[in-house]
């Protein structure tokens, strides 16, 4: 069993049909886990991912929150506390879509074997507004390797999607570059800087990921030289 106190925080959410992602969130503190699995249907251990809620499972959560609570019936969705949650501005993942129709994201990119569930799911959340010109679409399919089909059988090959304003197209092809460039080189902390302006993160936001990256390197680098 998880002893964090960050294990013990959970997030309810109410989703949008159409993105795909959370338009209301609602943080609650759980100390009772063995309850918690009980509601949801899930060992301790399991207690990482999300679920779908019904009414009657709401009522349960608000009966072991702490303070208790009535949680709002349109929160039918909840999952558990990531750490990335601790950053000081919204991390684009999950609200990809959102942000790009509000026009506050330029550039989106996913990638994964195909045909994977998710990433068909995400992709389909796309394609209004990509037959309705208000995103440009550009998908990369990748054969696997010989190891690689014998790894995933089930599989096709690799998949990357990008999804741009009109007009920002040409983020795309740096994208592409920027992975050239780093099959040659490896990754590095100008690629960093470049993958997050290009996907539409502010100057301080690339610093505070890079200082925070290079800060979790150097405590696991101390941690093993211990």
């Amino acid at each position: 069993m998880r002893n964090t106190a960050e294990s013990t925080y959970f997030v309810l959410q109410e989703i949008d049909a159409v993105t795909g992602s959370a338009i209301a969130e609602a943080r609650i503190h759980i100390a009772d886990l063995e309850k918690l699995g009980a509601v949801l249907g899930c060992s301790t251990t399991q207690l990482s991912g999300s679920w779908e809620l019904d009414p009657g499972d709401l009522e349960r959560l608000g009966a072991i929150c702490i303070p208790p609570c009535e949680p709002d019936l349109k929160l039918n969705h909840i999952e558990s506390w990531h750490p990335i949650r601790e950053t000081p501005y919204l991390v684009h993942t999950n609200f990809e879509l959102p942000l790009m129709l509000e026009g506050r994201k330029p550039l989106a990119v996913f990638h994964d074997a195909y045909p994977a569930a998710w990433l068909t799911e995400t992709l389909a959340r796309f394609d209004p507004f990509v037959h309705s010109g208000r995103l440009v679409r550009r998908i990369i399919d990748t054969p696997f390797t010989e190891a690689e089909r014998a790894r995933f059988p089930d599989f096709q090959g690799w998949r990357r999607a990008f999804f741009s304003l009109p007009g920002q197209e040409w983020r795309i092809d740096a994208f592409l570059l920027v992975l050239k460039v780093s099959a040659k080189t490896g990754w590095n902390e100008v690629l960093e800087r470049m993958e997050g302006s290009l996907l539409g993160y502010e100057d301080w936001q690339n610093d505070w990921w890079i200082e925070r990256k290079a800060r979790r390197l150097e405590a696991a680098g101390a941690h093993q030289g211990k």
